[in-house]
């Protein structure tokens, strides 16, 4: 009898965060570690179809693209860092919505609340000047150049729910105490409408995590095979 198909590994999915890409710290660090503990990964790009074109729509449509085309019929749990962990917890119910078997959450630092958060970190001025001028320019951390965003990202965001946000599975969140980008209490707020599907581990950490990679992947490990 074949029994290999009750003993595979869940398929998974790393989703990068804002001005990233797949050759950042966080992923390379999980794609080496998921690969070597014998997990099928994905590690899509989700500057979709530009960064400069960006919007949270389309990057849920590729993470839907790269999960129907990867994980069909299969347990699937999806990494989320910053902007990725706020589209992995949006994309977790479309997903389930629509027949694919996701099975757990991993989110580091996820990026809950960004539409009110925009203002506050960059200003009610400066919110409006890229409104007028129609695009702002950021740093592309895995491009290494300024790239322009268009402000159509900012309005896409109302299409979406991105605070208060409720689960149905398993979730793990890291979230360092010294995150000055997305402050730590939107997970704590995240856990609490969550119960316990939630487990939040506080680091002594910035938004980056860096610092606390090999705590996420020994923890990670763990609460995959749970």
């Amino acid at each position: 009898m074949d029994l290999s198909g009750q003993t595979k590994k869940p398929a998974v999915i790393y989703l990068h965060g804002f001005a990233s890409g797949i050759g950042s710290t966080k992923a390379q660090y999980f794609q080496d570690r998921l690969l070597k503990a014998g997990y099928e990964l994905a590690l899509p790009d989700l500057n979709v179809p530009t960064f400069s074109d960006m919007t949270l729509s389309a990057q849920l449509e590729k993470v839907e693209t790269v999960a129907r085309d990867f994980a069909e019929g299969r347990d699937l749990i999806l990494i989320g860092s910053s902007l990725g962990g706020l589209l992995a917890t949006i994309a977790s119910q479309k997903l389930k919505s629509r027949s694919l078997k996701v099975q757990r959450l991993i989110l580091l630092a996820p990026g809950f609340g960004i539409k009110e958060r925009w203002q506050e970190l960059i200003g009610a001025e400066e919110l409006d000047r890229w409104r007028k001028t129609g695009s702002k320019s950021y740093f592309h951390y895995g491009l290494k150049k300024e790239l322009g965003l268009k402000y159509s990202f900012i309005e896409d965001l109302k299409n979406h729910q991105t605070d208060d946000l409720k689960i149905n599975l398993p979730t793990l969140v890291f979230h360092g105490i010294k995150d000055d980008t997305v402050p730590i209490e939107k997970s704590k707020r995240f856990a609490a409408l969550n119960g316990d599907l939630v487990e939040l581990h506080e680091l002594v950490d910035g938004h980056e995590l860096i610092a606390s990679l090999a705590v996420m992947w020994d923890r990670s490990a763990n609460f995959m095979k749970e």
